[in-house]
């Protein structure tokens, strides 16, 4: 025999469907999670804080290549549009192609840890940056592979 009083049942059947039927959300995608640097989406519409790129049509480069943006002695600081540090590959991924990118914040001699950028993706490279922190970012990509790369920022 049970000793539980029927409001504590309701309670817990009440319980018991909110996880399911939450469950069931994400599970059908439903419901956004956080995710990390994988889930990122552009903290406004166009216009963006930046849009970078490089291209070598002569092929003089064969391998990989870092590349600072925006160029010493110039730098990017954030704003209080977006709270974090956002990229979005604009390549065709024929010509320009994937690329890495991380965010070397000023004064520091390296980078936070590199991200990989698809494709038409947005990924986020730093999250929950101060506003008017100065930072630069390091693109490194495949020149033996893709002509270039192009991309967008937001921050």
């Amino acid at each position: 025999m049970s000793t539980r009083t029927p409001a504590k049942a309701h309670r817990r059947l009440t319980r018991l469907a909110a996880a399911a039927v939450t469950l069931a959300a994400v599970t059908a995608g439903l419901v956004g999670v956080s995710g990390g640097p994988a889930q990122a989406a552009g903290c406004r519409a166009a216009p963006y804080s930046a849009k970078f790129g490089a291209a070598d049509y002569f092929m003089q480069y064969d391998g990989v290549e870092v590349i600072s943006y925006p160029k010493y002695p110039s730098y990017y600081r954030t704003t209080s549009q977006c709270r974090d540090i956002q990229v979005r590959n604009t390549g065709d991924g024929v010509d320009f192609g994937p690329f890495y990118a991380c965010v070397n914040f000023y004064g520091r001699s390296g980078c936070n840890y590199w991200t990989y950028v698809p494709v038409g993706q947005w990924r986020n490279l730093a999250i929950n940056v101060k506003d008017g922190t100065k930072f630069y970012i390091w693109v490194r990509i495949d020149m033996g592979k893709y002509y270039g790369f192009r991309a967008v920022g937001d921050w």
